[in-house]
């Protein structure tokens, strides 16, 4: 029996700093209400640890409980040279999902830093989308 690969969703990664998720938190919450999307990674580095949005992706986080996982990692990512590696290739291991997209958001740095990782781990150009910003 051949399973509808279709019909079985998209796992969307979002991966932002604090200068980012102001313009993807919307589209995370529109990404869960979509019917081809079966999974929402969100991997979010705050240098102040403040986390904009928290309270808000936690209540998402319990409303949609398989689809929705959120990260809050509180280090810059030059300082974090192996964490990042660690939380990305976790979220890969952990996919279920025959199609994966990446959602990178913030600051020029960052999308460089970000990107340089994805491909070392073979995910290719297109399956990555950028939204730079400056401060």
């Amino acid at each position: 029996m051949q399973r509808d690969i279709e019909g079985m969703g998209i796992h969307y990664i979002f991966i932002t700093d604090d200068l980012g998720i102001a313009s993807v938190f919307p589209a995370i919450k529109f990404k869960l209400t979509d019917l081809k999307c079966r999974q929402v990674s969100l991997l979010y580095f705050s240098v102040n640890k403040q986390h904009i949005f928290q309270k808000e992706l936690q209540i998402l986080e319990r409303r949609f409980l398989t689809q929705l996982y959120v990260s809050y990692i509180s280090k810059e990512i030059e300082a974090a040279t192996v964490f990042p590696n660690v939380e990305i290739e976790a979220v890969l291991n952990a996919n279920t999902m025959p199609h994966m997209n990446f959602i990178l958001s913030g600051n020029t740095e960052f999308i460089e830093k970000v990107k340089s990782i994805l491909h070392f781990f073979d995910i290719n150009e297109i399956q990555i989308q950028i939204q730079f910003f400056t401060e």
